[in-house]
C-alpha cells in the first residue's frame, strides 16, 4: 500500500504543473477500509486526462457505490440530488480543476444546529484498473476505490464522500448505517422512520404528498441475507431512494407508480413496470412520465409491488429554511431547539425502567398553543415532531449507547415533573430505545396543552450530549418566564486550548487563581460567550472558589477551575430552562425542581435554609445567587457524603473539620 497523502506531498507538489504545492490534508484519518492491496492515492488529474468537478449538473446518476457498505449515505445523496439548491448548500458552487485550483475542495454539513465547513484535498484512493480496463487515450490505469460517477471525468461525488468520511472519523466509519443520519447531516431536517404495511392507497397518498412537499424519502428491504437479491432483483438490507411518484392511465385503469433508484447505479427491479417491460405499451399518458431504459439503477414499480418488496421508509421532513431553498410548497413547520447533556450522577437517569433514577434525566417543557386546521381528523389536535439526537455518536463509535424519548403530560404550574410524579405516571408517547440510531423521532398529534419531553439513555452510567428539536405546524411556545435553549445562554464546555489560554491570562505565575482573579476571568468569559448574563460580585467569587478549594488555601489550579466552570455551566442550564418570573428571577416554587434537576435531595429544611441565605425578600432567586447556592449545597453535601461512608446519615467530625465546613466550603 502506498504511503498516506501527508507523506506524498513532496511528490505531488513536484508533479503538479503549478507554482505552489498542492494542498495535502494531514488530518484525514486512515483506517481499516484503506488497508487493501494495491491502493494508491491519486489526484483526479492523475486518473483522467481532463477531470471536472461537475459535468452537466450534479444528478442522482453521479452517485454510484464503490468498495464500501455505505448505501445508506448514497441513497440519501440520490434524494438530495433531486433538489439542486439543497445540494448546493452541501456542495458549494464555483469549484473546479481550472484556474485557481490548489488541490483542495470544501463541503458543508449540518451538525447539531449549525452548518460547518469541511475542507479536504483531492487525493483519492484508487486501485489498478486491470488488464480488461478500457482507459481510453490519455488516461492512467487507475479506478476509484469508493464512490464514483457514471462519467469517469466527474469527481464531485467522490470528493463529497471523502469530506463526509473526514467528518465521521474515516472511511471505515461509513460502513453500515441508516439513511436518516445522512439526510439530517445534509439538510438539517428531521427523519421519520415508518413501516410500509397497511393500506396501499393510504401509503401512495402519503408518499406522493410528501414528495410534493419536498420531503426526501429512502426505503429498504429487511428480508433475506445482506445485499443478496430476491427473485425480482431487490437487494436485502440495502437502502434505495424514492425519487418520484406518478399515476398512469392504462386500458385497465389507473396505476400508481413510484420511481426507485439503487445507489449502486445498476441491479434493477425485474418485475412489472421494469425498464422496457410490456406494461408500458398500454400507457395512455406516456409522454407525462420519464422512462429511461438504461441499466442505471433507476426503475418504476407499482405501489403494491413496492409494499411487497420494501418494508421500511425513512422520510426526511425539511424545515422552513430548507424548503425555501427549493422553492417548494412551504410546509408550515415552526422549530424550537434545545441542547443538553447526560452527566453521570447529575443528569443521567437511565431508561424509564430505572424507577429510582429516571427523574434525574433532563426535562424540557413545551406548550402546544393552537389546534391545526385539518378537516381529515375528527378530533382537534396539534401535529408535531420531536427529535432527540445524540451528538458525536459515530465519532465515539458509541453505537451500543441507545437514546430514547418519552413525552409526558405537563403540569400547568411547573415546567418540570417531580420524582414522585414520574414514579406514578406513564408517558403519553414514547420512542426507543432506538436500535443503534443516532436520533429517535416521535411524530404524532396531541390536544393543545403543556407537555414535558424527557430524553434518556439506557443506563444511568451512560453519558453524552444531545440536541432536541420540536417541530409544530402552528406556533409552539416555551414555558412562561422566557425559558430559552441553553446554547443561547452559555456553552456547555469551552475548547480545551481556549480554556487553558484564558486561565493562564488571569492566573498568577504559580498557575493559581484567587477570588479576585477568578472574578476577572469569569467577567472575560461571560462578556464573550454570554454577554446577557449578570456578573458575579467579589464575595460571590469567594463563595464559588471555596466550593472547589478542597485544601482551603484560598486559590485554585487549572483542574479545579475546569471543574468549577462545568458546575457553573450546569447550573446555568438548569436556571434558564426553568419557568421564571417576569423579572427573570426563579420563584420559590421552582427551587425544589431546580435542586432536583441538579441531582440534589428534596428536603424542606434544605429549601428553607437556601431561601434564608441566598434568596431575595420575596424568596426568589437571582441568577448569580442561585449559582452560588447550588455550588455551596453540592460542596457541603458532597463533603458529608464522603464522611458518611456507611450511609447512616450521621458523621463525626473533629474541630478542624467542623471549622472547614462552617467557615469555608
Amino acid at each position: 500500500m502506498e504511503p498516506s497523502p501527508a507523506k506524498r506531498s513532496r511528490r505531488d507538489s513536484s508533479e503538479a504543473p503549478t507554482e505552489h504545492p498542492l494542498f495535502v490534508d494531514p488530518s484525514f484519518p486512515h483506517d481499516e477500509a484503506l488497508r487493501i492491496d494495491g491502493v494508491t492515492w491519486r489526484r483526479p488529474k492523475e486518473i483522467c486526462a481532463r477531470p471536472q468537478f461537475i459535468v452537466g449538473g450534479a444528478t442522482r446518476r453521479d452517485v454510484c457505490q464503490g468498495n464500501l457498505s455505505n448505501c445508506w449515505f448514497l441513497s440519501a445523496l440520490s434524494c438530495l440530488s433531486l433538489y439542486p439548491h439543497l445540494l448546493q448548500q452541501v456542495v458549494p458552487a464555483g469549484q473546479d480543476f481550472e484556474d485557481g485550483y490548489n488541490g483542495s475542495f470544501k463541503f458543508q454539513f449540518w451538525q447539531y444546529g449549525k452548518w460547518i465547513e469541511v475542507l479536504v484535498d483531492d487525493l483519492l484512493p484508487t486501485v489498478p484498473l486491470g488488464d480488461n480496463g478500457d482507459c481510453g487515450v490519455g488516461r492512467a490505469q487507475y479506478k476509484l476505490l469508493f464512490m464514483h460517477s457514471n462519467d469517469t471525468d466527474e469527481f464531485w461525488s467522490s470528493l463529497l464522500e471523502k469530506a463526509y468520511a473526514k467528518l465521521k472519523g474515516g472511511y471505515s466509519a461509513l460502513q453500515m448505517g441508516f439513511a436518516s443520519e445522512a439526510l439530517v447531516d445534509m439538510t438539517g431536517g428531521i427523519v421519520q422512520s415508518i413501516k410500509t404495511s397497511g393500506s396501499s392507497t393510504e401509503l401512495w397518498s402519503h408518499l406522493s404528498h410528501m414528495l410534493q412537499r419536498g420531503a426526501l424519502i429512502c426505503c429498504g428491504n429487511t428480508q433475506g441475507e445482506l445485499e443478496t437479491s430476491n427473485l425480482m432483483g431487490i437487494l436485502s438490507y440495502h437502502m434505495y431512494s424514492v425519487t418520484g411518484a406518478k399515476e398512469v392511465q392504462t386500458i385497465q385503469g389507473t396505476v400508481c407508480l413510484l420511481r426507485i433508484r439503487n445507489p449502486w447505479g445498476h441491479k434493477e427491479w425485474l418485475g412489472p413496470w421494469r425498464d422496457g417491460g410490456p406494461e408500458w405499451q398500454f400507457v395512455e399518458n406516456l409522454q407525462e412520465i420519464e422512462v429511461v431504459i438504461l441499466e442505471d439503477g433507476e426503475f418504476w414499480m407499482a405501489i403494491e409491488d413496492f409494499q411487497n418488496n420494501f418494508q421500511v421508509l425513512e422520510i426526511c421532513h425539511l424545515g422552513p429554511n430548507s424548503l425555501s431553498r427549493i422553492g417548494g410548497a412551504a410546509r408550515p413547520w415552526e422549530c424550537v431547539t434545545y441542547e443538553g447533556k447526560w452527566v453521570k450522577g447529575l443528569s443521567a437517569g437511565g431508561s424509564i425502567a430505572s424507577v429510582d433514577s429516571f427523574w434525574m434525566n433532563p426535562q424540557f417543557s413545551f406548550v402546544l398553543l393552537e389546534e391545526d386546521n385539518n378537516s381529515n381528523h375528527p378530533h382537534p389536535a396539534c401535529n408535531f415532531i420531536v427529535a432527540v439526537m445524540q451528538k458525536h455518536q459515530r465519532l465515539r463509535r458509541a453505537g451500543s449507547i441507545r437514546v430514547a424519548c418519552n413525552i409526558f403530560q405537563g403540569d400547568e404550574t411547573h415546567a418540570y415533573l417531580f420524582e414522585e410524579t414520574l414514579r406514578h405516571s406513564q408517558p403519553l408517547l414514547c420512542s426507543g430505545p432506538c436500535d443503534n440510531h443516532r436520533e429517535v423521532v416521535v411524530c404524532s398529534r396531541l390536544p393543545p396543552g403543556r407537555y414535558v419531553i424527557i430524553p434518556s439513555l439506557e443506563k444511568a452510567s451512560d453519558e453524552g450530549e444531545f440536541v432536541i428539536r420540536v417541530l409544530t405546524e402552528k406556533n409552539c411556545s416555551r414555558p412562561p418566564g422566557g425559558a430559552v435553549p441553553y446554547r443561547e445562554i452559555l456553552p456547555l464546555s469551552l475548547e480545551k486550548d481556549l480554556c487553558s489560554s484564558r486561565f493562564q491570562q488571569f492566573a498568577s505565575q504559580d498557575g493559581r487563581l484567587t477570588n479576585t482573579q477568578l472574578q476577572k476571568l469569569l467577567a472575560s468569559l461571560f462578556s464573550e460567550f454570554a454577554p446577557t448574563l449578570p456578573s458575579f460580585t467579589l464575595d460571590m467569587c469567594r463563595c464559588l472558589l471555596a466550593s472547589v478549594d478542597t485544601a482551603a488555601v484560598g486559590s485554585i489550579d487549572y483542574e479545579q477551575f475546569t471543574e468549577l466552570w462545568k458546575a457553573i455551566s450546569t447550573g446555568t442550564h438548569i436556571f434558564y430552562n426553568m419557568p421564571r418570573q417576569e423579572d427573570g428571577k426563579l420563584g420559590k416554587d421552582q427551587i425544589v425542581p431546580a435542586l432536583q434537576a441538579a441531582g440534589l435531595p428534596q428536603d424542606n429544611f434544605l429549601v428553607q435554609l437556601s431561601c434564608v441565605r441566598y434568596a431575595d425578600q420575596d424568596n426568589s432567586f437571582r441568577y448569580p445567587n442561585f449559582i452560588c447556592c447550588l455550588l455551596k449545597l453540592k460542596s457541603v453535601i458532597g463533603l458529608f457524603q464522603a464522611a458518611d461512608r456507611s450511609g447512616s446519615g450521621t458523621v463525626t467530625v473533629d474541630y478542624h473539620q467542623w471549622l472547614r465546613l462552617a467557615m469555608y466550603s
